[in-house]
């Protein structure tokens, strides 16, 4: 853990230009003899370079999927000969490149940055110098940057759109390409109707959890010191279904506020139902597994993890946890098993009717999420950032059969808020979230609405993988013999 609490951990800057102020753990590759590439030391990187072309991955990756296996350096050789020969076949690649990275590539006077599935390893950039991040403040570190002249609905919107604080530094999002001198976004996904809306149900199971199993397979082959974060929602139980071959290589947590039913708000009411529910299944199935009661046990952040929070994210979130974690689990190297993208597949934008999948919707939809908090005296610019963020990535156009509501949600939803809990965790802890996967978010989203809206697909995964867990309550206290003899029986 020690080598975390550091600096921009796991992080990176790509700049045209020498730069000064780059922390001492960092070390610098020179690419194509124009290029300066600094990391942190603990990513190993990958680099490929020929002629006029180059290219390099930067973090945790590994292909899965279909019945091919490639090795890092083979899937690094391979990306880049397809980005020169056969652009196509590249993308088709990418849609089966697990982990946390970004991928820079260059050919000739162009140079492009493509995020993963969900842009969980953050990536910023500059519009007035060629520089390229995975923090924000990292890029500000070497070019002071000046507020942004809407900062204060940014501040309401909170990583709304691709915006940030700062006038002239934006963000990477899903499924759109940045091209590093002219910063133009491009989207490369989708490039057709979802292709598994074909297939059968079984060989989408299949596909999936072939997909799924190759990843850890290759993470408790590689490394050591796992956590899990158990709730009473179902999708630490989906993620928790899969491990059922590892649990004995996994220490669980359950974060909540007393060992006592809080109900002084909504959220700390769920957190003693997720409590409740959490002792419903480990009273059942062996698992090595803490409470951590934050309130009852308070432990504030010291003046270290406060400095390097206030650089480190954008948008600190459950800070609260770093403390108890460092102190539950001072092992160094934690990997922590996540589960927070399921969500992407499970019609979030409109669970209660199905909508048309139209710009009014899309508005609404941001509306929903966004304008609580903004006044009208800011209602004018609120909508202009919204107007120009669409019309800049021609936002509306090539989404295929995709409802535009799953893509808002993927995309602007999931591909800004988590990559920034990420940032904010990751002094303690490295994240591993098997469902960062392009195909298998794909898979997700090929059921129809009535089936997802119901999550569908990840009960039935359960179902095929640990069964029981389907029995306990999903936020909800009785389980599911209890909720239908209430039902028949009234008791």
């Amino acid at each position: 853990m020690s080598e975390l609490m550091k600096l921009y951990p796991l992080g990176y800057v790509f700049s045209e230009e020498k730069l000064n102020d780059i922390p001492e753990h960092f070390n610098n590759e020179i690419i194509q003899d124009k290029y300066f590439y600094y990391y942190d030391e603990d990513v190993k990187p990958y680099i490929k370079e020929k002629n006029d072309a180059f290219l390099i991955v930067h973090g945790e990756f590994l292909y899965a999927g279909k019945d091919t296996n490639y090795s890092k350096n083979e899937l690094v050789n391979l990306l880049f000969n397809q980005y020169i020969a056969d652009y196509n076949k590249f993308l088709d690649t990418l849609d089966f490149i697990a982990g946390r990275y970004v991928i820079i590539v260059g050919l000739g006077a162009k140079v492009e940055f493509y995020p993963d599935a969900a842009n969980t390893r953050s990536t910023y950039f500059s519009s007035h110098k060629n520089i390229f991040s995975s923090h924000v403040s990292l890029i500000n570190d070497q070019y002071k940057h000046s507020m942004h002249k809407y900062s204060k609905v940014l501040s309401t919107l909170n990583n709304a759109l691709y915006y940030t604080a700062y006038e002239g530094i934006k963000s990477s999002l899903p499924n759109f390409k940045i091209d590093f001198h002219k910063k133009t976004y491009e989207r490369f996904f989708p490039r057709r109707d979802n292709e598994y809306t074909r297939k059968s149900e079984i060989n989408r199971f299949e596909l999936f959890e072939q997909i799924w199993y190759q990843q850890l397979d290759y993470y408790f082959k590689n490394y050591s010191n796992f956590v899990f974060s158990i709730t009473g929602g179902g999708d630490s139980r989906f993620s928790l279904a899969f491990l059922k071959d590892y649990l004995n290589k996994i220490q669980f947590f359950t974060y909540t506020t007393s060992k006592e039913d809080d109900n002084t708000s909504s959220s700390t009411k769920g957190l003693s139902l997720d409590r409740k529910i959490v002792e419903q299944i480990i009273s059942d199935i062996n698992l090595t597994h803490k409470f951590i009661y934050y309130r009852d046990n308070e432990k504030p952040l010291s003046d270290k993890e406060k400095h390097l929070l206030s650089k480190n994210t954008i948008a600190k979130h459950s800070s609260f946890l770093i403390p108890h974690i460092q102190e539950q689990y001072p092992q160094d190297n934690l990997k922590h098993i996540r589960g927070n993208l399921l969500e992407i597949g499970q019609t979030r934008n409109f669970r209660t009717r199905l909508k048309e999948s139209n710009f009014e919707e899309l508005k609404n939809t941001y509306d929903s999420r966004y304008k609580k908090g903004i006044s009208l005296e800011y209602e004018k610019e609120y909508y202009e950032l919204f107007d120009f963020f669409i019309e800049d990535l021609n936002y509306m156009d090539n989404t295929f059969d995709y409802h535009i509501l799953d893509l808002f949600h993927w995309e602007l939803r999931m591909g800004r808020w988590h990559s920034e809990i990420l940032n904010t965790h990751d002094i303690i802890f490295d994240t591993i979230n098997p469902f960062n996967h392009r195909a298998i978010i794909d898979i997700s989203l090929s059921f129809p609405y009535e089936k997802r809206n119901s999550e569908y697909m990840f009960k039935e995964l359960i179902n095929r993988n640990f069964a029981v867990l389907n029995f306990y309550g999903d936020n909800k206290e009785e389980n599911l013999y209890e909720q239908q003899r209430k039902k028949i029986y009234n008791i």
